[in-house]
């Protein structure tokens, strides 16, 4: 093999090589994804405690559609009584509140549920491939230029052209690797 012949193929591999890595495109990095479940959970809600017989009167307004809370009584107020009853559940508590002449006006409550489920998913990526440009010179006086490309740290790719100065030969080296740990 002449001389053209070894920088042509070397040159060849080396623009093959930088051609991959520049198609790579960039580095991902690791993605964390944390995500929080709405699990539909059925509870039994029951008076904490006794029943509530303290009670603060309030004035309200009844319309076709609501009731309106008022601070003073006027001519279309009602005199209604306002409890505040605590509940309790295995995994929630509240307050319900009552607002009644007798008659049930206004009911509403407020409940604390204790359930979540967190999950977290880690998404790995694999490193991208690199080109590496090497160079060797041992012992027994042999020089050696190369390139060396790492593929998704998968496998190795090794190219290289060389001159040994006792002998006077030019030599082409081909390598692989593998990872072993």
């Amino acid at each position: 093999m002449d001389k053209k012949n070894i920088i042509s193929a070397v040159i060849g591999f080396i623009i093959c090589a930088a051609l991959l890595q520049f198609c790579e495109g960039p580095k991902k990095e690791d993605k964390v994804v944390t995500k929080t479940k709405v699990v539909k959970v059925t509870d039994t809600i029951k008076l904490k405690g006794g029943i509530v017989t303290k009670y603060k009167q309030v004035f309200v307004r009844k319309t076709d559609t609501s009731i309106v809370y008022l601070d003073k009584p006027d001519t279309t107020s009602i005199c209604a009584n306002y409890y505040e009853q605590p509940i309790i559940g295995k995994r929630s508590s509240g307050i319900a509140r009552i607002t009644t002449t007798g008659e049930l006006l206004d009911f509403s409550a407020t409940i604390e549920c204790q359930d979540s489920i967190t999950e977290t998913t880690i998404t790995k990526y694999r490193d991208k491939s690199q080109l590496f440009l090497s160079g060797e010179y041992n012992t027994s006086r042999t020089m050696q230029l190369g390139v060396d490309y790492n593929i998704k740290n998968t496998i190795l790719l090794k190219a290289g052209a060389g001159y040994n100065f006792e002998s006077k030969v030019p030599h082409i080296s081909l390598g692989v690797g593998i990872p072993i740990f």
